[in-house]
C-alpha cells in the first residue's frame, strides 16, 4: 500500500487496502451516535457497539503486534441520564477480546457551554485505549514534562499487620529530568485551525500527544473517520506516515487540500 492517502469511503471496506501488520496505531474520533445525523446519517444507539467491533475488527489484521487504538468520544446526556452506548461498547469490544489498556481524557480548559443545560458545563471528553496486547508500545516520555520532576514514592508504614503497608508520607523532592505524562491531555478548544468548515475537529494537540507517545518515527498511523485531516497533519509534523478514510466526500476533499497546503510549506510547523 502506497502511504499517505486519503481515501473517501466506509473503513470497513477501505481497510482492505493496508497491509497486514502495518498500522502501529488507529487514532480517530468516530461519529458519535445520533449527534452527527446531517453529516453522517448518524448510527443509532442500539447499534453503535456492533458498528464499532465490525470497523475495528476490519482494523484487526493490520494491526502490528504492539499497536494502540484510541477513539475519542463521550455520551450524551439523553431524558436526564447518560447514555450507555459508549459503556456498552466498551464492554462488547472487551468482550470480542480486545484488551482496555486505559482510559485518558482530554481536557479542554476552555471548553464552550456545551451539553445539557442542567448539567455542569462540558469541559473533557474520553480517549478510549485499546489493543490486541496488555503491553503496546508507548513512550511514557515522549510528551513528558522537561521540568523539575517529583521523584520518589510514598513512606508506608505496616499499620495494621499483616503486609498492609499504608502510605502516610510522601516524597517532595524534585529532580531534574523528563517526566512520565499524565493521563490526562490538556489541550484548550482556542488552538484549533479557524476557518475549517467540519463541525467536530479536535485540536493538533491531541492527536499530537497520541501519535507522539505510542508511535515512533517512520510508523504508519490509520485514521477510519479522517474528517478535517487533524491526524494526518500531526503526521506529517511528526514524521509518521498515515492513512485516512471518511464517508463524506467533502471532508475527504478538505483534508486533501489541508494536506496539500502544509506540503507546500516543507517545514515542520503547524498548518
Amino acid at each position: 500500500m502506497e502511504a499517505n492517502q486519503i481515501l473517501h469511503g466506509d473503513c470497513t471496506n477501505l481497510a482492505a487496502h493496508l497491509d497486514d501488520e502495518s498500522v502501529a496505531a488507529v487514532v480517530c474520533s468516530p461519529p458519535y451516535a445520533q449527534q452527527r445525523k446531517k453529516q453522517y446519517g448518524g448510527i443509532d444507539e442500539q447499534s453503535y457497539p456492533d458498528w464499532t467491533l465490525k470497523w475495528m475488527e476490519a482494523v484487526k489484521p493490520k494491526l502490528k503486534s504492539s499497536a494502540s487504538v484510541f477513539i475519542v468520544i463521550r455520551p450524551h446526556i439523553k431524558s436526564g441520564q447518560i447514555s450507555d452506548y459508549v459503556l456498552r461498547t466498551r464492554l462488547k469490544v472487551r468482550e470480542a477480546g480486545w484488551v482496555e489498556c486505559e482510559e485518558l481524557i482530554w481536557y479542554k480548559p476552555d471548553a464552550p457551554p456545551l451539553g445539557s443545560i442542567k448539567r455542569p458545563r462540558r469541559a473533557w471528553e474520553k480517549i478510549l485505549w485499546f489493543s490486541t496486547t496488555s503491553n503496546p508500545y508507548c513512550d511514557l516520555k515522549a510528551c513528558g514534562n522537561a521540568e523539575s520532576t517529583r521523584v520518589g514514592g510514598f513512606a508506608g508504614s505496616d499499620r495494621f499487620g499483616g503486609g498492609n503497608v499504608v502510605a502516610k508520607t510522601q516524597c517532595r523532592d524534585l529532580k531534574r529530568g523528563t517526566s512520565r505524562v499524565t493521563d490526562i491531555v490538556t489541550v484548550p478548544i482556542g488552538t484549533m485551525d479557524k476557518g475549517i468548515m467540519h463541525p467536530a475537529m479536535y485540536p493538533q494537540g491531541v492527536p499530537d500527544y497520541l501519535i507522539q507517545t505510542f508511535s515512533r518515527e517512520g510508523d504508519l498511523i490509520f485514521d477510519p473517520f479522517v474528517g478535517s485531516g487533524q491526524t494526518c497533519l500531526s503526521c506529517l509534523r511528526l514524521k509518521r506516515k498515515f492513512f485516512g478514510v471518511d464517508m463524506s466526500e467533502e471532508y475527504v476533499n478538505i483534508a486533501k487540500m489541508r494536506i496539500l497546503e502544509y506540503q507546500k510549506q516543507g517545514d515542520c510547523t503547524p498548518p
